[in-house]
């Protein structure tokens, strides 16, 4: 007993000093005494048997020691361990449900109080009306980068429209007015025809080649204010929320105390929220009735004057040719979306003219857009990298964490990369590599690289799944299955920030339930 005893005082002081400082070797015979300093010290003072080293007994102690080491360290990793705090209630300071509460209503307000869903058709009822605007909050809660990305397009867009009516002279037309028209405010009720939504182009259209009046489009802007109705005590309390949450951040970093996974992902939704609020602060919300036009001639001799293009199948309105311009993104997202409704998990498109202009249409982008986009998409994917040292209740976390935040913003990057060299790249050199080799009536030139094979007219449904079949809608199989491939791993490491945002929530360092001390960031005088 005396032999085990020794060991064990042995192996618990060279570990200790090991420990310190490794550089400096600690002779057995310095471990004889350790005595506490100090005049008045009565602290316990063990004592190591000296022995020599050549004896039997002494060989049998150093071995009991070496044995012993491993336990000691497993002491110290449970002890690590039981430094990670559970479940806590919040009656004397910050609990569990608090950080839940807090995280759950900002991300719930950035998601839903920046929605402004398109104006719906006269027929849907208010439930049907909330259905849709909770898909779009389900976008937005997916990725806010993806609503981002749809407001920035609708501005440029809107830009784009004030722009295209001030070179035709008309001066009053403004950004509300728009942004009205690019949501379906104005639709076309021809007397051969249907109703249907129409765009800001496609208003510009008919008001310059003079089938309506620009009177019946070009309204007071107080009309479209009173169409408006945006909750301002919704927006109000968003607005307390995010400026209240990202104060309680700040303070938090400044007096080192720990942030929650949770707490980061919600962060990085309000960064995508402010630029959405920005981009949309024109945008008329909850629009519920439309302006009728009615052209001053059937919308048969606006084809027939159209020409050879308003000849060609048309996807959504009659009017798809005014503009036939796709975004590679909406492509994309068609694309993804069809699928998704081949397993009925959304409403089926109507066949024939649309109803309403789709919440998920995203216009194309400029140079400097997609600059700005980038930026927003590489902040939000950053913010979750800035848990890279965070403490999680196990390594397998961390590291899954480590991954699934660098793909997210290394899938961003070979994102653009692919985009770029499918639509812009490939077929700018196609362009100057292919001779043209016979003359086409109709096309121009038709050229050797560009002819059809049976390779490409094989694979021409998996590249195109639109029913009815539309040619505009191809997507170059160069870019349709790396973006694939890229998005479903982006949608597995999004889920996997999600589900670990919970639970690591059962083990988390003592700090992270400490509250801010506020008198502490108060100056001094």
């Amino acid at each position: 007993m005396k032999r085990f005893t020794s060991a064990v005082v042995a192996a618990f002081f060279l570990h200790s000093f090991t420990a310190v400082d490794s550089s400096s070797p600690v002779a057995p015979s310095c471990l004889s005494k350790i005595v506490s300093k100090g005049p008045q010290s009565h602290a316990f003072t063990p004592t190591i048997p000296t022995v020599d080293h050549k004896t039997e007994a002494a060989v049998g102690c150093w071995k009991e020691s070496q044995r012993l080491v491993p336990l000691l360290h497993l002491h110290s990793r449970q002890h690590n361990e039981s430094a990670f705090q559970g479940w806590t209630a919040h009656p004397n300071g910050r609990g569990t449900t608090d950080i839940i509460w807090g995280c759950c209503v900002t991300i719930f307000l950035c998601c839903w109080s920046v929605v402004c869903i398109n104006v719906p058709p006269a027929r849907w009822g208010r439930w049907r009306r909330i259905h849709e605007k909770i898909l779009v909050t389900c976008m937005s809660g997916l990725g806010p980068e993806f609503t981002f990305q749809l407001a920035l397009g609708q501005w440029l867009s809107a830009r784009l429209s004030v722009q295209d009516f001030k070179q035709s002279g008309f001066q009053h037309w403004s950004m509300k007015h728009a942004f009205l028209a690019d949501m379906g405010g104005f639709v076309l009720h021809a007397p051969d025809f249907v109703e249907f939504p129409l765009n800001a182009r496609h208003v510009h259209y008919l008001v310059v080649k003079g089938y309506i009046s620009y009177d019946s489009v070009g309204i007071d802007v107080d009309i479209i204010n009173d169409k408006n109705k945006v909750n301002g005590l919704v927006r109000f309390i968003t607005v307390t929320q995010i400026l209240w949450f990202s104060l309680q951040c700040l303070a938090r970093l400044l007096q080192h105390l720990t942030l929650t996974t949770m707490e980061l992902s919600a962060l990085a939704y309000i960064f995508c929220t402010l630029g959405t609020y920005f981009l949309w602060i024109r945008k008329p919300m909850d629009v519920t009735s439309t302006i009728v036009l009615q052209p001053n001639t059937s919308l048969a001799n606006i084809l027939i004057q159209a020409g050879y293009l308003a000849r060609q199948p048309y996807r959504s309105t009659p009017l798809d040719f005014v503009d036939r311009e796709h975004s590679s993104w909406y492509l994309y997202w068609t694309y993804w979306m069809n699928l998704v409704r081949k397993l009925r998990l959304l409403y089926p498109i109507k066949r024939g003219p649309i109803e309403m202009i789709p919440d998920d249409n995203f216009p194309p982008l400029s140079g400097t857009t997609v600059a700005v986009l980038i930026l927003f998409q590489g902040t939000y994917a950053a913010v979750q990298i800035c848990g890279w040292n965070y403490p999680f209740p196990t390594p397998l976390e961390q590291l899954l964490w480590r991954v699934s935040s660098l793909y997210i913003i290394l899938s961003i990057v070979l994102f653009w990369i692919v985009d770029t060299y499918a639509w812009k790249v490939y077929p700018t050199l196609k362009r100057y590599l292919c001779k043209p080799v016979k003359p086409d009536s109709e096309m121009g030139y038709s050229n050797l690289c560009c002819a059809r094979t049976p390779w490409t007219s094989s694979t021409a449904r998996i590249r195109n799944n639109t029913s009815p079949y539309d040619t505009s809608m191809d997507i170059p199989l160069k870019a349709l299955i790396p973006v694939t491939a890229l998005g479903i791993g982006y949608c597995i490491a999004r889920a996997y920030i999600f589900v670990e945002d919970w639970i690591s929530l059962r083990a988390l360092p003592p700090d992270a339930y400490d509250t801010v001390e506020w008198s502490a960031l108060l100056p001094h005088f």
